[in-house]
């Protein structure tokens, strides 16, 4: 697939828009899970992927904050594979970033469910936030790799160069 210039802008700036979202809401995930983690409310819904109430979502009801965390990690998680997936074709150079980022934001759902099953055991959860670093890095990594590489070759510093 040929791209003009423009278009070679264009897809740049979708993708580090893209990676930006992800970003913010990895690190948006991150202070919720810690401020429900310092009111030890790590358990306020013992019932994984939904609260007791269901799909009932009342502000200031006791399962409220856990279910703004979970609602916004599954944001985050399909804005990261949203970005992995317009990475492949158009945007090579931060590809395996996001593509490991996807992977591990799929792991980390798995030690989320694992943390509500196992009542909060405190090596699970360890590793629930671990992990959480480790995406937020991940996902740093990805919109970093979004900007164009700067060297001493006047030549190679085109935006057209990114992009096929």
């Amino acid at each position: 697939m040929n791209f003009t210039s423009r278009q070679k802008i264009e897809v740049q700036g979708v993708f580090r828009l893209l990676s930006f979202v992800s970003l913010g809401l990895i690190f948006t995930v991150i202070i919720v899970g810690a401020f429900l983690s310092a009111r030890g409310q790590g358990l306020a819904c013992s019932d994984w992927p939904l609260c007791p109430t269901g799909f009932s979502l009342s502000p200031g009801g006791e399962y409220f904050i856990e279910y703004v965390h979970r609602i916004i990690a599954l944001i985050g998680a399909v804005s990261v594979y949203v970005t992995t997936i317009y990475s492949i074709n158009r945007f090579f150079k931060a590809r395996t970033a996001a593509t490991i980022t996807s992977i591990v934001v799929s792991f980390q759902i798995v030690i989320g469910m694992l943390v509500v099953l196992s009542k909060l055991q405190p090596l699970i959860v360890a590793v629930h936030t671990g992990v959480g670093v480790l995406t937020l890095a991940l996902a740093l990594l990805t919109f970093i790799l979004s900007y164009p590489v700067i060297t001493g070759d006047p030549d190679s510093n085109k935006a057209s160069s990114e992009v096929n």
